[in-house]
């Protein structure tokens, strides 16, 4: 789980399983497992790279204005804590989200069946 956190394919574990700073291989270069299947799969991911902003927000909050109290520029703040939380927890997050998946059954190989059933002689699953 580690190794897809810093970028690594959670089957073989080969690094390079990142295109980029966020964008992501259509595969794996070693064992060819396919990290993205449908449109929807890094929904997740991008939802707890924003609850963990929510996060470091009440945390700046809650840090902050005990002392001071309601300041003006605290807006400010919380957006550019927020911002940069978004920013800097996305990849790992991301890589996470990808072992996630792989863990789930989702990210596989083509023609490789995630449930692990084999198939019937006549070609369907029995």
């Amino acid at each position: 789980m580690i190794g897809a956190v810093v970028g690594r394919c959670p089957a073989c574990g080969a690094p390079g399983a990142f295109d980029g700073v966020y964008r992501l291989r259509p595969r794996c270069a070693r064992c060819g497992v396919v990290f993205e299947r449908d449109g929807g799969t890094w929904l997740g991911a991008a939802a707890l790279a924003y609850a963990l902003a929510v996060v470091a927000m009440g945390l700046f909050a809650w840090a902050t204005v005990p002392g001071r109290g309601l300041y003006a520029g605290l807006e400010f703040w919380l957006v550019g804590v927020a911002v940069a939380t978004v920013v800097l927890v996305y990849r790992p997050v991301k890589g996470w989200w990808l072992w996630v998946t792989w863990a789930a059954g989702w990210v596989h190989r083509d023609g490789e069946d995630p449930e692990g059933a084999s198939a019937t002689p006549g070609g369907g699953r029995p």
